[in-house]
C-alpha cells in the first residue's frame, strides 16, 4: 500500500523529472510472482519503466532473514540508481514506520544514534512520506480509489518488527494524542544534536593523518573528546555513521580504546580494524595474508596492491630510496628466488654488518607499528633473505669492486 500510494504521488513528477520503479522479488513467498505481476501491470498502465530485480535467500552469518532482504533491496536500488544515473531514490516509509524503527533500535540498547530512527533526507534516499501516519496513506488511496495489494506475512507476529507494529505502536497510536509527532519530534531532536557533535568531529578531523592506506589518529587529539566521541569518530572514519551499533558494541569498543596497551588490537567489523600505537590510534582495512612468490628472472611481479620490479642496470647508481636497491646480480642469479611476508625466527646479515639479526629486531629498531609489520615482505635466494623490502639489503648481496653484474630492486606498496 505504501508504496503504490507514493508511486502515484511521484507521477505528478513528470515530465519535470524522469521516474523509475524497482521492484525486488525476495522469492521468499509463493504469492510473490503475483506482486511482480501487480507491478508490471501498474507500471504498464502508467508507462512507467520498470526494473525487477530478483533474489534468493543467501544468508550471511548473523543475518536474519529481515535483514538479508534489506540488504538485497538496497543494494538493488543502489544498482539501478547508477545504471541509469538517478539523483535520489524515494523510498514509501511513513511516521509509524519510524516509531517502530526507534522502539527496535532501543530494545538494541542503543545510544542517541538510535532516536534518529529513519531518516527523511540522506542522499541520495528521500523518504517524502516521513512525516505522514499510516492512516492518511490509507485515506489517500481509499478515496483515489488505487488498487494495491497486501503481504500477508505483515500479520506474522513472530517477526519483531511486525510484533512491534501490531502489539505496541497501533495501540499506543490509539491511546495516546499526537503519538507519533512527539516521535517526529525525538529524531529530529536527536538529528539535531548527533549533527552538532559531528560538526566537532569533523574539526578534529582534519589533524588526522593518513599514510600508506591508513588513517592515524593522534593520541593526544583523543584526550581532548570523550571516549564515546572518539568511538562515533571511529564509526564515521569507516563508513558507519549511519549505522546504529548495539550496545555493546559500543560498550566493547569504548572498553578498549580506554584501557588499550601499545601494540593492542582491536577488530570493528570484517573490514576494520584499529591499532593502539605508540603515539597514534592506527586504523587500517587491509590484511595481508601469508604471502609466497616464485621469482623467475628479471621482469615485474604484482602482489596485492603492490609490485616488485627486477631490472638490469648498468652501473652502480647513487640511491637514499630505501625502497630501491642495487645489488650484485652475479651471487643469486642461479638461486631460487622468493618474495614471501617475514616469519618468526627469520634472520639475515644486514649491509656492512659481521653477524646477523633478527628480522623482528629490526623492525623494532625501525619503530613500524604492528600493521606495518605484519605487511612486511623480504626476499630470499634458495631460503636466505637477501633484502627486508623497503628497508635494508643484506651484506651478502652487496656490490663490490668486483662486481659485473647490476640488478636493481625496486619495491611498491
Amino acid at each position: 500500500m505504501d508504496s503504490v500510494a507514493l508511486f502515484h504521488l511521484c507521477l505528478d513528477l513528470r515530465p519535470k523529472y524522469k521516474i523509475f520503479a524497482v521492484h525486488v522479488n525476495h522469492n521468499l513467498r509463493e504469492k510473490s510472482k503475483y506482486d511482480q505481476l501487480f507491478v508490471e501491470k501498474l507500471c504498464l498502465e502508467h508507462n512507467v519503466p520498470l526494473l525487477i530485480r530478483n533474489a534468493h535467500p543467501k544468508i550471511k552469518k548473523n543475518e536474519s532473514i529481515e535483514m538479508w532482504a534489506r540488504r538485497i533491496r538496497y543494494n538493488a536500488f543502489s544498482e539501478v540508481r547508477e545504471e541509469f544515473c538517478c539523483d535520489y531514490i524515494f523510498t514509501a516509509h511513513h511516521a509509524n514506520d519510524l516509531v517502530e524503527t526507534v522502539i527496535m533500535h532501543l530494545n538494541d540498547g542503543c545510544g542517541i544514534e538510535g532516536l534518529r530512527g529513519i531518516p527523511k533526507i540522506n542522499i541520495p534516499y528521500i523518504r517524502p512520506l516521513l512525516a505522514y501516519p499510516k492512516s492518511s496513506i490509507k485515506k489517500y488511496i481509499f478515496k483515489n480509489n488505487i488498487n494495491f495489494i497486501l503481504d500477508e506475512t505483515n500479520d506474522d507476529i513472530s517477526i519483531k518488527r511486525n510484533f512491534i507494529r501490531k502489539q505496541i505502536v497501533s495501540p499506543w497510536v490509539k491511546q495516546t494524542n499526537n503519538l507519533l509527532d512527539r516521535f517526529i519530534s525525538l529524531s529530529s531532536r536527536a538529528t539535531n544534536t548527533i549533527n552538532y557533535i559531528n560538526t566537532i568531529l569533523d574539526e578534529f578531523s582534519k589533524y588526522l593523518k593518513v599514510d600508506k592506506n591508513q588513517i592515524l589518529i593522534p593520541k593526544e587529539l583523543t584526550r581532548q573528546i570523550l571516549p564515546s566521541q572518539f568511538a562515533r569518530l571511529v564509526k564515521r572514519l569507516i563508513g558507519e555513521e549511519s549505522i546504529p551499533w548495539r550496545r555493546h558494541k559500543w560498550e566493547l569498543f569504548i572498553q578498549w580504546s580506554s584501557t588499550a596497551k601499545t601494540g593492542s588490537k582491536y577488530s570493528i567489523n570484517d573490514c576494520w580494524k584499529i591499532l593502539c600505537d605508540r603515539e597514534n590510534f592506527i586504523i587500517n582495512n587491509q590484511f595481508t595474508d601469508n604471502l609466497e612468490i616464485s621469482i623467475e628472472s628479471r621482469g615485474h611481479y604484482k602482489f596485492g596492491s603492490g609490485c616488485l620490479k627486477i631490472d638490469k642496470t648498468d652501473k652502480m647508481l647513487k640511491n637514499n630510496n630505501p625502497l630501491v636497491e642495487i645489488i650484485d646480480w652475479g651471487l643469486v642469479s642461479k638461486k631460487e628466488l622468493k618474495l614471501r611476508t617475514w616469519k618468526n625466527g627469520d634472520r639475515f646479515k644486514p649491509l656492512g654488518m659481521k653477524g646477523n639479526k633478527k628480522i623482528s629486531d629490526l623492525l623494532i629498531d625501525k619503530k613500524m607499528n604492528r600493521f606495518d609489520k605484519e605487511k612486511q615482505l623480504v626476499l630470499t635466494a634458495d631460503d636466505e633473505i637477501i633484502w627486508v623490502c623497503g628497508q635494508q639489503i643484506s651484506d651478502s648481496v652487496k656490490v663490490t669492486s668486483k662486481t659485473s653484474d647490476f640488478m636493481k630492486l625496486s619495491i611498491a606498496f
